[in-house]
């Protein structure tokens, strides 16, 4: 009999000076977003369509996204952009998704005052205050030119969606 000789072999590879690298950047942020706003949910209900065919759009309803913590000394302002799709007759206002099953519609967003902000563009710039901001907005829901022409509303489900990022200036 003939002992049987194991050998474990390993081989090590020579260790590389310095082959991880890691980096990144620090930056000031002027002011904090709470976790309960990362994520705006805003309902618009029941909208009747014999109401959108006599005036065009809903009443606006408001939203806020608030800042927590702000410091104007490291930026004194502040400029939102909704980022998403364009409806097709409505550019300046959010399509809507097209898992949807109503159809002829696209979602606004203004000012407080009323002004349109077009999606996609920055808002004027807002100050920011000391500790907290609060920058208020509405939204609205408006039937397409060629759907009120037509009187061609499709009823059913509706969502848009939107990302805003904070320019600070």
């Amino acid at each position: 009999m003939l002992p049987l000789l194991l050998l474990a072999c390993t081989t090590q590879a020579p260790a590389a000076a310095d082959n991880v690298h890691f980096s990144g950047t620090l930056v000031a942020e002027p002011c904090t977003l709470p976790d309960a706003d990362t994520d705006i949910r805003l309902d618009f209900g029941t909208v009747v369509t014999k109401y959108l065919y006599q005036y065009q759009r809903t009443k606006s309803q408001p939203f806020a996204i608030h800042l927590q913590e702000c410091d104007p000394a490291i930026m004194k302002t502040v400029s939102v952009t909704f980022q998403g799709t364009a409806d097709t007759e409505l550019p300046d206002l959010l399509a809507t998704d097209a898992s949807g099953t109503a159809k002829g519609v696209a979602v606004g967003i203004e000012r407080q005052d009323g002004t349109l902000l077009p999606v996609n563009k920055a808002s004027p710039e807002m100050p920011l205050v000391s500790g907290s901001t609060t920058l208020n907005f509405n939204a609205f829901v408006q039937i397409q030119p060629t759907v009120l022409a037509n009187r061609s509303l499709t009823e059913g489900s509706f969502t848009a969606i939107s990302t805003f990022i904070l320019g600070y200036q």
